[in-house]
């Protein structure tokens, strides 16, 4: 088979492997400079790969800053494109309104879920363990919320 026609692998349920750390684009994110706690929450779901998800106080844990209710202000007031459905409440759910839409996200991605008329983010397979890479991006976004 024609390698251009491959299709991207999917992420296996429970492979919550680390990316490389690196910070993607981040719209209206500046390179450098102080940000807001809420800046550094958003900017940080952005680290969390395809198919994996973190609690919103364990967002906020992994960064060193602010809490879960920042953290779920953060994701929903973060810009357009932004991977908020990677962040959810410690049960694994989110409010019903943003469920229903990233349920669309989570099996697009092969996030493993429990649950059918009520479908949750099963953490305990799903939860992102960031590498050294993606800790040195987490501290870098914190050191920058620590400068605001």
């Amino acid at each position: 088979m024609d390698t251009a026609q491959t299709p991207p692998a999917q992420p296996l349920a429970g492979d919550c492997l680390p990316g490389d750390g690196s910070l993607p684009a981040v719209p209206g994110l500046p390179d450098d400079g102080p940000l807001t706690v809420l800046e550094a929450l958003a900017a940080a779901a952005w680290l969390i790969p395809a198919g994996c998800a973190v609690a919103y106080g364990g967002l906020a844990a992994l960064l060193g800053v602010g809490g879960a209710r920042q953290a779920g202000r953060a994701m929903a007031e973060s810009a357009e494109g932004t991977p908020w459905w990677r962040v959810v409440r410690a049960d694994g759910s989110l409010p019903t309104q943003l469920a229903v839409v990233a349920k669309g996200h989570w099996e697009t991605e092969g996030t493993p879920l429990r649950g059918h008329d009520d479908p949750r983010v099963d953490l305990s397979a799903a939860r992102w363990q960031p590498d050294a890479a993606a800790q040195r991006s987490l501290e870098r976004l914190a050191q920058r919320s620590r400068q605001a």
